[in-house]
């Protein structure tokens, strides 16, 4: 059962709380106590998304986790510093790993609370609810920042569910009391610049179909600007992989907006942006093909190809070190800088800029449609890779024209034609990867037989790899059969009617 909060809108102490408490039930007060609480998420709220609160709380030199949702509250000791869903405990460690998805945890407030205890007592001498006084004083770079907050929590008990219900009701009814949910998160986070759900790498611009194309696009690319500069910190400072996965994204967006978005400005004010954007995302390549084959090796750690994942980690650190020099650059904060003051301003339009945005978004989709399924009727089981990594850069620039203009159309079939897209692009992605992976795997083997790596590596690297050979033969049977689908009908009219409700 969770908590019953309350805030305090008026004027009452922990004294007056328990005298009102008192007429109906024998109430134990406790010495104040002070406690230090660092709320933690990922950088994209996950937990807070899926309903759950997770806290340290640290008091007299014990540090416990606090993990609250679906009207569960559980606690236990940490043993050691926590960045991942592994290093909490065991009670709740899997549930908390579910919604992160490998995702680093991070404070996202502090608090120092100071408390005083209330207990609901029986006629036994039996603890049947527990009600704290807390003032909570929000943290920025742990000094206070002036600000305070006042929550009285009732906290059920197993097996005494009525007893807290009953003293909620009644704490209910004082006037100084309003009920309360996410107030201290919210003003811990406030206090670090955040607030709950500020950040998602989903993107959700919505448009109107009538306004002009140009402001519609340079909406959509302030988005995208804003999304590459959220991930900078993280991916140098190393955090987990998804921030430069949100970077690497936001980045090929932008790059697809102005390609398949020519004619909205004009080619004069953007060619050098898309040449500066492609650096960018080619810069980014080297680390996160690295990351994929970490991922792939991490089974692996520890057995015969452990030389080889550590030779791999040297390369990735050494890849992640050339990135961040490259986030560190003149080159890119100029290029961020000239970007920004571009979309800040309203840029004249080119000569397609003046038009609804919801005809020209109807033509792009569709154009874009027939050149994926174009490519595809040409595509053999025995096409090089080269011409299977154009049918995946097709399919991400089709992908991301339904996401850009998603709020013109209906969004059920929009939904439904992205996730079937994205089987497409995964089956490329999984092909693009395991070809990268032989590749890199074949590169690294005189470096990691120099090493002293013995018969048993060799053995299982030669495995590996014919592995990611009998796996690119999968995936591209894979594709070829979605994209015999994807080509042929109904996708065809389902794309043409989608476009035609707007066009």
């Amino acid at each position: 059962m969770k908590p019953f909060r309350f805030k305090v809108i008026g004027r009452i102490a922990a004294a007056r709380i328990a005298d009102a408490l008192a007429a109906s039930w024998v109430v134990r007060t406790a010495a104040p106590s002070g406690v230090r609480r660092c709320h933690l998420d990922t950088f994209d709220w996950a937990l807070w998304r899926s309903g759950g609160r997770l806290t340290l709380e640290t008091e007299a030199g014990q540090t416990l986790a606090r993990w609250e949702r679906d009207a569960r509250v559980r606690r236990a000791p940490v043993p050691r510093d926590v960045r991942f869903a592994g290093d909490l405990p065991r009670a709740f460690s899997n549930e908390v790993a579910d919604a992160t998805e490998g995702r680093a945890l991070l404070p996202v407030g502090e608090a120092l609370v100071r408390r005083r205890e209330l207990r609901i007592i029986d006629g036994e001498g039996k603890t049947r609810a527990r009600v704290w006084f807390d003032t909570v004083r929000p943290l920025r770079d742990g000094e206070w920042t002036g600000q305070r907050l006042r929550l009285v929590v009732v906290e059920p008990l197993p097996g005494y569910a009525r007893d807290a219900e009953a003293v909620a009701a009644r704490l209910g009814a004082e006037p100084a009391l309003a009920a309360a949910r996410d107030e201290e998160l919210e003003a811990a986070a406030a206090a670090c610049g955040r607030r709950p759900g500020d950040y998602t790498s989903k993107l959700a611009v919505p448009l109107r179909a009538t306004e002009p194309a140009e402001r519609a696009v340079r909406r959509i690319l302030r988005h995208l600007a804003a999304t590459i500069a959220a991930n900078v910190d993280g991916t140098v400072r190393d955090l987990d992989t998804e921030f430069l996965h949100d970077l690497r994204v936001a980045t090929r967006r932008t790059r697809t907006c102005l390609g398949q978005l020519d004619g909205v400005f004009p080619h004069a004010h953007v060619e050098a942006f898309a040449a500066e954007f492609r650096w960018l995302a080619d810069a980014t390549n080297p680390l996160r093909d690295l990351d994929v084959f970490l991922a792939e090796l991490a089974p692996h750690a520890a057995g015969p190809l452990a030389p080889l994942v550590g030779r791999v980690r040297a390369v990735r650190a050494d890849a992640h070190i050339e990135l961040s020099s490259v986030l560190g650059s003149e080159r890119f904060d100029r290029l961020m800088r000239r970007w920004r003051r571009v979309l800040d301003r309203r840029l004249p339009g080119g000569e397609r800029g003046a038009e609804p945005v919801a005809a020209l978004a109807a033509e792009r989709m569709w154009r874009a449609y027939r050149r994926l399924s174009s490519h595809a009727r040409d595509l053999t089981a025995d096409c090089p890779p080269a011409e299977l990594h154009r049918l995946r850069i097709d399919a991400k620039k089709l992908r991301y024209l339904l996401e850009f203009f998603a709020s013109l159309w209906d969004p059920e079939e929009t939904k439904a034609l992205v996730a079937e897209l994205k089987l497409v692009q995964d089956s490329l992605g999984n092909y693009h990867d395991a070809f990268l992976q032989g590749e890199r795997l074949t590169a690294l083997a005189p470096e990691v037989l120099a090493s002293g790596a013995g018969a048993a590596t060799l053995l299982a690297m030669g495995r590996l790899v014919a592995d990611l050979e009998r796996r690119q033969v999968a995936e591209a049977e894979r594709v070829l059969a979605r994209l015999e689908a994807f080509a042929a009908p109904p996708f065809p009219d389902r794309f043409a009617h989608l476009v035609e409700r707007i066009g």
